[in-house]
């Protein structure tokens, strides 16, 4: 990732496949902003009612020969993009929304190896605000680890993982397909062994930039050059500034003039970055985007209400305050 701040720019196309279902999503998107409210028992929406399963977890070492009776190399979170596979077609279904933006509808997955029992394995995958179970087999040779495992097939878009661990490089490498047949049948991923630790001092990385190409506003030009290089329509979107890089309510008591003029972009970002250092795993499209490609980031909790700090709390409280009546923010020539 390039350590630069992209300005938000123009959206010059948005394909209707952003309504496309993903895996374990549905076509409605779950909009965490929508359905927050002010009050601190209530600052997140309701979430699946699965337990994730907190492993304590062990970093691989280079070197390090894996055996499955012993496990701690195997069990724990392993993460990573899960990303469609590609066919001919694949890419009319990306969303573009200026040179900056674009989302190819690959999502970052934990995958977590919970327990390994006489061949027997459990464990859960958190992705796109979904946390389902699995269980299936291992089997173990010289060089490798294969593992089949199924999710319970309850929800339309359960499916069967398929992938292996190099004992010499302790890397994971497989495939997912669905059992029905849905919009992205089936995916594939590489990931790497994780180990997740709160850190409130968490900042953001410069690179990605924040665009919410669920809000649009649509201006009909009438410069003729304007329509020329456009079209007779702008298609603009909301976005963020520079500031979300420089506040932190997870370590700041924020108070009325540290937010009384941010956009609601800068808002709305702030304010997720707090569950984004908790491992929040976002349902809402733009916001998932948006924190997937932090490097640091990694979705271990589709609920994280317990886990908040205090500061953290009355911060959330206000920054929803202003958040609910901030004015949107759209960015027409990039400038910020």
């Amino acid at each position: 990732m390039k350590h630069i701040f992209l300005y938000t720019t123009i959206l010059i196309t948005l394909l209707s496949s952003c309504n496309d279902a993903i895996k374990n999503e549905e076509n409605k998107v779950v909009n965490e902003i929508d359905s927050l409210t002010t009050k601190v028992d209530s600052i997140l929406p309701a979430t699946d009612t699965a337990t994730v399963v907190n492993v304590a977890v062990n970093p691989v070492g280079t070197n390090t020969v894996m055996l499955v009776q012993d496990q701690p190399d195997l069990i724990g979170f392993w993460v990573g993009y899960f990303e469609k596979k590609v066919t001919n077609d694949s890419y009319k279904k990306n969303i573009e929304a200026g040179d900056n933006l674009s989302w190819n509808r690959d999502n970052k997955i934990n995958i977590s190896i919970d327990q390994i029992t006489d061949g027997k394995v459990k464990g859960h995958s958190i992705v796109a605000g979904n946390n389902r179970p699995f269980e299936g087999t291992i089997k173990e040779d010289e060089t490798s680890f294969a593992f089949e495992l199924s999710e319970p097939g309850d929800d339309k878009y359960d499916g069967k993982f398929s992938f292996g661990i190099k004992k010499d490089d302790a890397k994971l490498e497989g495939t997912w397909k669905a059992y029905k047949k849905i919009d992205i049948q089936e995916r594939e991923y590489k990931l790497k062994k994780s180990v997740f630790t709160y850190n409130p001092e968490q900042k953001l990385d410069y690179g990605q930039p924040f665009g919410d190409w669920e809000k649009v506003k649509t201006t009909k030009l009438k410069d003729k050059e304007m329509i020329e290089y456009y079209g007779e329509f702008l298609k603009e979107y909301a976005s963020a500034t520079e500031l979300i890089y420089e506040v932190n309510a997870s370590t700041t008591l924020l108070k009325k003039k540290d937010v009384e003029n941010l956009k609601k972009g800068d808002l709305l970002i702030i304010r997720n970055t707090i569950y984004a250092r908790h491992g929040y795993s976002f349902k809402n499209r733009p916001l998932r985007v948006f924190f997937d490609a932090q490097e640091w980031y990694i979705p271990v909790h589709t609920q994280i209400i317990d886990e908040l700090t205090d500061i953290e709390k009355q911060n959330i409280e206000l920054l929803l305050k202003y958040e609910k009546n901030a004015k949107e923010y759209y960015d027409r020539f990039g400038r910020g």
